[in-house]
């Protein structure tokens, strides 16, 4: 028996009209658009236009080395500030002086820190200088005010090197010769350096550090304070998550930090295996014996457990008192069982305390 198919031919015609015109208007709106959104980018786009045209004419060299500085800083600034809360610099805008005549400086206005400098011959110095200004006078600004001033430059040393880390080696060498060789000299800001580069390395407690350190400069901002008690504090602060930083993979270990200006807490929420047997139970429990004194938590987990440390927190958060701050994913080298690093891809929900009140409004 023979099977017979008809072939049937389907004819699709799409006719697409579109001028260069309309292709054009659309790009330009698209860019207009993710520049809009993303306005430190167009101050890097004006910076490589700028170098380009400066081989016509020397006018251009200003605006080259004022746009690449403040797109180099303000994309740095924006990584930070999605990663932390209440960060009260939102940009920075470089001004060029003249060199016998003005006296550099730098202000802070309507969110804007403007660096008023003398342009030096060379744009690598010229990078280091407007990088050490910002971090040294914007950064952290409220907490530096009141920390040790070993803590202060060590903080400052290490965040102009984590700025400028993935630049050409010859800025970083240039920071090195212009800040860092001398400083590194003093063992207290050495000490602190290390630990900060080791807090860091682990990916995801560094931001833990800045965000309690903005909280303390919060609190104790036009306060009544005792300096002593706020230097010993910021160095148990980074003590305890150096520690935290290096623990072994279900290693036992201090997981509140109790001090005057500083309370928080770090849970572990995720393990699959009690996951799969206890489901959200034991974490809800754990989450609603915190100690009424404290004002943050941290809930950290694997990021494939993300929803999962969500659902958590918002079937007890009724009964906790806490509201959602913010939320990250990070790359993260913890150590396994045996001490060795291993990467993993981790998320961390940072949540609130609802009866802390704000300290300093904007």
């Amino acid at each position: 028996m023979k099977k017979i198919f008809n072939k049937i031919d389907f004819n699709f015609y799409f006719d697409f009209n579109f001028s260069l015109w309309t292709i054009s208007t659309l790009t330009l709106a698209g860019l207009f658009i993710y520049y809009l959104r993303n306005p430190e980018k167009f101050e890097k786009l004006i910076a490589v236009l700028s170098k380009f045209f400066r081989f016509i004419s020397n006018k251009f060299d200003r605006s080259y080395i004022k746009y690449d500085l403040q797109g180099k800083i303000n994309d740095y600034l924006k990584k930070v500030s999605k990663r932390v809360k209440h960060i009260d610099i939102k940009k920075i805008k470089v001004e060029w002086i003249d060199v016998s005549a003005q006296t550099e400086t730098q202000f802070i206005q309507d969110g804007e820190m403007i660096i008023r400098m003398k342009k030096g011959d060379h744009q690598n110095e010229n990078i280091v200088k407007a990088s050490m200004a910002f971090i040294s006078y914007a950064f952290l600004k409220k907490a530096k005010s009141y920390i040790a001033k070993y803590q202060r430059e060590s903080m400052d040393l290490f965040v102009c090197y984590d700025l400028l880390k993935e630049e050409k080696s010859e800025i970083l060498d240039q920071f090195v010769q212009n800040f860092m060789k001398d400083k590194m000299d003093n063992k207290k800001i050495a000490d602190f350096f290390e630990k900060y580069s080791n807090i860091d390395d682990v990916g995801i407690f560094y931001p833990v550090l800045v965000q309690e350190l903005t909280f303390l400069g919060e609190k104790v901002f036009a306060n009544k304070r005792d300096a002593q008690k706020i230097h010993k504090e910021v160095a148990d602060l980074v003590n305890f998550l150096f520690f935290y930083a290096n623990r072994k993979l279900r290693e036992d270990i201090v997981n509140d930090f109790s001090g005057v200006y500083c309370k928080f807490g770090i849970r572990i929420i995720g393990r699959s295996i009690v996951i799969n047997r206890e489901g959200e139970r034991v974490y809800k429990n754990h989450l609603k014996k915190i100690a009424p004194k404290n004002e943050t938590l941290y809930l950290i987990g694997s990021k494939e457990h993300k929803k999962f440390i969500n659902g958590v927190f918002d079937n007890c958060n009724d009964e906790i008192g806490y509201s959602k701050l913010s939320d990250e994913t990070y790359d993260a080298t913890i150590k396994n069982s045996d001490g060795e690093d291993i990467k993993v891809k981790s998320y961390m929900l940072t949540i609130r305390n609802n009866a802390i009140k704000v300290y300093h409004k904007k």
